[in-house]
């Protein structure tokens, strides 16, 4: 089974509600004392564990029912779902359009209180696009993930460096089946944190560009399991190739240390 990832980074959301924790976990897959196996489709706005469902229309929103999945890390602690959460049809906007961020129906809603990741596990519920999966803050986009047209499970991550406020997470075109949702304050990356830094990373194509090197730098490959994929030294601008996937890039110099995420293509 494939699995295809998105990690995104999108520093501009603003929002107006707060909440105490900052690390919050919603499995719908697992969690069966809050997300019971329900038949029945969500009629009215309701509010789980602090994550608020607003259906307003839709035939099947908020049916969590079996559905096994696993999203393959390569490790022991890859996540395996036994149910599913429905969201049953689109949110009634398309913010492609560079306007509308603020769903009308069907969509889910949760506050946070500054800086978290937000990571988001799910599926097509069919095999028919355009449909894309949303999150924003009501105004603009955090992150998106544009379906391919098949139901395998697929994974999306964000950085959000803004304030206390409310994020949304809207279905565009049409369904999508969620799985686990998760935000975290100590998961963040830190390249947008750390500052003073002089040496950058960046991947184009298949290709690593190592760039305003002015000492030493150390900068170390990891894939998104942990494993450490590669090592580079160097004094000088460089480059190097890498396979397709989903990367961190640890840099270490005597200015400091930080990360930075790839997408190699």
């Amino acid at each position: 089974m494939k699995q295809k990832l998105l990690f995104i980074v999108m520093p501009f959301l603003f929002c107006v509600v707060t909440i105490k924790a900052q690390d919050k976990v919603w499995d719908f897959g697992n969690d069966t004392v809050n997300w019971p196996e329900n038949p029945t489709a969500l009629t009215e706005t309701t509010t789980v564990d602090g994550l608020t469902q607003v259906p307003e229309g839709g035939s099947g929103f908020g049916i969590v029912e079996a559905n096994s999945a696993t999203w393959f890390a390569g490790t022991a602690d890859e996540y395996t779902s036994v149910n599913r959460w429905k969201a049953g049809g689109n949110s009634g906007i398309d913010p492609s359009d560079g306007v509308t961020f603020l769903p009308t129906r069907r969509y889910l809603t949760f506050p946070v209180d500054g800086p978290v990741a937000v990571k988001v596990w799910f599926r097509q519920s069919g095999t028919s696009t355009p449909r894309d999966l949303w999150v924003t803050d009501g105004t603009s986009e955090v992150t998106h993930y544009v379906g391919l047209g098949d139901t395998d499970p697929q994974y999306m991550e964000a950085d959000y460096l803004g304030g206390a406020g409310n994020l949304y997470v809207l279905f565009a075109g049409n369904a999508y089946n969620l799985y686990k949702l998760e935000i975290s304050s100590t998961l963040l990356g830190t390249n947008d944190l750390v500052e003073g830094v002089s040496t950058n990373v960046k991947a184009i194509g298949d290709t690593v560009y190592v760039s305003n090197v002015r000492s030493n730098s150390e900068i170390s490959i990891y894939a998104l399991t942990g494993a450490l994929v590669k090592t580079v030294n160097t004094n000088t601008d460089t480059s190097f190739s890498l396979n397709t996937g989903f990367y961190i890039a640890t840099i270490k110099t005597n200015e400091g240390q930080k990360s930075v995420k790839l997408l190699v293509q």
